[in-house]
């Protein structure tokens, strides 16, 4: 018996360090993607507070209220994830334990005499398949899907509570039961499912007679109305349409391919994700990396009769009805694995609520609907000596932590992340696997922000191929745009632009680049409207609010270049109270000011400048004021000063020799 303690709590110290192990390396990692919602203001303006309903009000609000206690650092909010998933571990095995416990196992295995440390031994070594499975990686290392991770503690307490209020009927534990479903839907709404898990686990630990059951069942069936009632009302906009205008895009892509899908696109998307369940589960249970990424496009079906398609939307049905009867029919193990099998079965049925065509194969949402599978994996390790289940679940637990030790480091920033989902595209695949650009448009942009223009636009030209319509494919024009600009090509930067704006984007950022190229153009009237459209659209836009500076400078040199220098002064001002200790923005203001006619003001702003930091710039500036003021002589002494700190530069030499020449004599 001591060494049975021995192994239990040796094995779960393996475990949290293994955990451990794949997950602390990353607490550096760069936020990615939809982590925006953190660096927008998003999450840290609008959550937080406990009395404003709101969608997913408990997880969001749990990145503010970190925030607020430990103080800023993305490193402490990936702790607070791992420690949700550690949690999640633990809770797990508290409720498959109690499961077990009710299982009726064959009398042989029952004999043995080491059956019961044999059953508590699988129970604990049987969580490796979740703890440390490469697809909880997607859940536990991507910051944002805090949501997924808290959604399940609360629903696995919720299970677990029920049972404890089953087998003890005491009434905390029911009102634990419900606090903590609650909780699981103020964290995601997908937990929503989770109400219908208490009739299966009240069937499992009750056997109670058919009328119980019926009694039993209305009330579960009157219950879940309410909450589904409660769903509708708060989500009514989202059920069986498409949520949002990237849908809407894919939908007409669809059309093109398949006149008249859009009527039938409802159906369609139920018989897709009933078919992804089976794909789900082969990831979780033969985790090869080649099949996971941030971004997976399978093929939407263009029919009813799609093979594939099909062939999973009936093996899903067909374990939920199999499940069903081993549950009702049998009293042996079968009834237990009948009970788990019931867990992702019905949880996975909010997947049906909505049209999934913009993201309809994501790994993170699986992390709920794998609860179940340490629950079957002890089933079948149940019988075996412990030291064999602990050795084969050190071997197993190895094996899947190096796994997802890899995984996890492809999350390390956006170009390890982007970089594997574009491995992951087939580009082959056949017209109806909708979205497959989208991996390549964000590897294009990580690779425009560390400026590597060329391998940028060879990523934004394969996402021009794949055509995919609406938002992404309007980035993808904008984004091609955007590079060839950085590269000097204008021309065919206006262009794309042009496409994106075809295609309806009217961010203040397609604006801008549309503005930046007209004046690299030299076409200074229609650079200043669109740069200064720009800084209007962005009064609507906060997430696009850290490109106002730099719209605001190119805005300010357009409108001196078009000698509208009373904008152009006020840009630079208000550059200058937002950064006073800028020396070139000081400089721009001052040249602005003695072409403005401010030649007082002028002078004395660049006098301290050059005294404190003397430039070719200032001089060359300094130089241009004196001579709008008349002061030949000092301005040609100025520009010497610019020549000799700068005397590449054949601008100032040019400047200099056209007011060194003696103005020309008039004829008489």
């Amino acid at each position: 018996m001591k060494q049975f303690f021995q192994a239990r709590y040796g094995f779960a110290l393996f475990l949290v360090v293994v955990t451990l192990g794949i997950y602390l390396p990353g607490l550096q990692n760069t936020l990615l993607f939809d982590d925006n919602l953190l660096k927008n203001g998003t999450i840290f303006s609008g959550y937080g507070s406990l009395t404003e309903f709101k969608q997913r009000m408990l997880s969001y609000g749990s990145f503010v209220w970190i925030d607020g206690i430990f103080g800023e650092g993305w490193w402490k909010q990936r702790l607070f994830n791992i420690a949700i998933h550690l949690a999640n571990i633990f809770a797990i095995q508290a409720l498959v334990s109690r499961i077990l416990s009710h299982a009726q196992f064959s009398e042989d295995t029952a004999a043995l005499p080491h059956f019961t440390a044999s059953r508590s031994a699988a129970s604990q070594v049987a969580l490796v398949i979740f703890a440390l499975n490469p697809v909880a990686v997607y859940a536990v290392a991507y910051l944002i899907q805090r949501s997924i991770l808290m959604a399940t503690l609360f629903s696995v307490v919720a299970c677990w509570a029920f049972v404890r209020w089953l087998e003890s009927r005491k009434p905390g534990w029911i009102a634990l039961t419900a606090c903590a479903f609650v909780f699981a839907i103020l964290s995601k709404e997908y937990a929503l499912a989770t109400l219908s898990l208490m009739v299966p686990i009240y069937i499992f630990i009750r056997r109670p007679n058919k009328k119980t059951l019926a009694i039993a069942t209305a009330i579960a069936l009157a219950i879940s109305a309410l909450a589904a009632t409660a769903f509708f009302q708060i989500y009514g906009h989202l059920i069986g349409k498409p949520f949002d205008g990237q849908s809407m895009a894919f939908v007409q892509q669809l059309e093109a391919i398949r006149p008249g899908i859009s009527e039938t696109i409802y159906p369609l998307s139920i018989l897709n994700e009933a078919a992804l369940f089976i794909a789900y589960g082969v990831r979780w249970v033969l985790p090869y990396a080649g099949w996971m990424s941030v971004d997976l496009r399978p093929p939407f079906p263009l029919g009813f009769t799609s093979p594939w398609h099909l062939a999973g939307a009936l093996l899903y049905v067909g374990l939920g009805v199999a499940a069903l009867w081993a549950l009702l029919q049998r009293r042996d193990i079968w009834s237990a694995v009948g009970l788990f099998t019931l867990f992702p079965v019905l949880w996975y049925v909010t997947e049906f609520s909505t049209v999934w065509i913009q993201d309809p194969f994501v790994l993170y949402r699986s992390y709920l609907w794998a609860v179940a599978l340490p629950g079957l994996l002890a089933i079948v390790m149940t019988g075996l000596k412990p030291r064999t289940i602990y050795i084969l679940g050190i071997v197993l637990g190895l094996m899947l932590g190096a796994l997802a030790f890899e995984r996890a480091w492809s999350l390390k920033d956006e170009g390890t992340a982007w970089q594997d989902a574009t491995e992951k595209v087939a580009l082959d695949a056949p017209a109806n696997a909708v979205g497959r650009s989208r991996a390549f448009n964000n590897l294009g942009n990580y690779y425009l922000q560390q400026r590597l223009f060329d391998q940028a636009e060879r990523n934004f030209k394969t996402a021009l191929l794949l055509n995919d319509l609406g938002g992404i494919g309007a980035m993808a024009n904008l984004n091609m745009g955007a590079t060839l600009q950085h590269k000097g090509q204008h021309l065919e930067a206006l262009k794309y632009l042009a496409a994106a704006q075809a295609m309806g984007n009217r961010s203040p950022a397609l604006t801008y680049h549309i503005g930046e190229s007209q004046l690299a153009l030299g076409q200074i009237d229609h650079a200043l409207t669109n740069l200064s459209n720009a800084l209007v659209q962005l009064d609507a836009d906060p997430i696009n609010r850290h490109l106002e500076p730099t719209i605001r400078q190119r805005r300010a040199e357009a409108a001196q270049a078009a000698q509208q220098f009373k904008i152009a002064i006020d840009d630079y001002r208000d550059l200058l109270a937002r950064n006073p200790n800028d020396t070139e923005l000081r400089l721009k203001l001052g040249i602005a000011l003695g072409r403005a006619g401010q030649s007082a003001e002028a002078m004395e702003l660049l006098d301290k400048l050059i005294a404190r930091s003397p430039s070719a710039l200032a001089f060359y500036g300094r130089a241009m004021v004196h001579y709008n003021r008349g002061e030949r002589d000092s301005a040609l002494g100025d520009l010497d000063q610019a020549i000799a700190l700068d005397p590449r530069n054949a601008q100032y030499r040019a400047v200099r020799n056209q007011l060194a020449s003696p103005p020309p004599t008039p004829r008489r």
